[in-house]
C-alpha cells in the first residue's frame, strides 16, 4: 500500500511539469488512474483489518477523498489537452495536483494511525529480545565461572 501512496505525489510534479507539454498528460493520467486503482484495493483491505474500527473508517474515507481529487486532476488534464494555451486551466491543473498531494498525506497519516499498535508491539518485542540476549550472555559467563562472586556462593546456588 505504501509504495503506491508514495507514487501519487510524483504525479503532482510530473503533472505540473507537463503543463508546458500537455501531450504528456494523457499517459500520466492513465498511470495515475492505474496506481489509484491499486491503492483503492489495498486501502479496502487495510480498512477491513484496521483496529479500532474508526481507523478503518478513516482510511476508507481518505482513500475515497483522494479518488475524488484524482478524478478532478484527470478532468483538468483532459481540459488542458483540449486547450493547451489556456492559462486558467493550467492553474486549475496545478491546484488539483496540490489537492492530490494533500490527500495523499492524509491517507498516509490514517495508515500510520492504524499502525501505532503494531509498531508498539514490534518495539516491545525488540526490547524483550535484547533483555533475553543480555540474560543469556550473563548466564553463559556465570556458568563458565568468569563472573566475580562477591562471596563464596556459586552460580548454581542462585540459578
Amino acid at each position: 500500500l505504501m509504495p503506491v501512496v508514495f507514487l501519487l505525489p510524483v504525479f503532482f510534479f510530473q503533472m505540473t511539469k507537463s503543463v508546458t507539454n500537455p501531450e504528456e498528460l494523457g499517459g500520466l493520467a492513465s498511470q495515475m488512474t492505474n496506481d489509484y486503482g491499486h491503492l483503492a484495493l489495498q486501502g479496502r483491505m487495510a480498512a477491513a483489518t484496521a483496529e479500532p474500527e474508526e481507523i478503518g473508517f478513516q482510511i476508507r474515507t481518505r482513500v475515497q477523498e483522494l479518488g475524488h481529487s484524482c478524478i478532478f486532476l484527470v478532468q483538468k488534464a483532459g481540459a488542458l489537452q483540449i486547450c493547451p494555451t489556456d492559462s486558467y486551466t493550467k492553474r486549475e491543473l496545478i491546484e488539483c495536483a496540490r489537492a492530490v498531494t494533500e490527500k495523499v498525506s492524509l491517507v498516509l497519516s490514517a495508515l500510520q494511525a492504524g499502525n501505532k499498535g503494531t509498531q508498539a508491539c514490534i518495539t516491545a518485542a525488540s526490547a524483550v529480545s535484547g533483555i533475553i540476549a543480555d540474560l543469556d550472555t550473563t548466564i553463559m559467563f556465570a556458568t563458565a565461572g568468569t563472573l566475580n562472586a562477591e562471596n563464596n556462593e556459586s552460580f548454581a546456588d542462585h540459578r
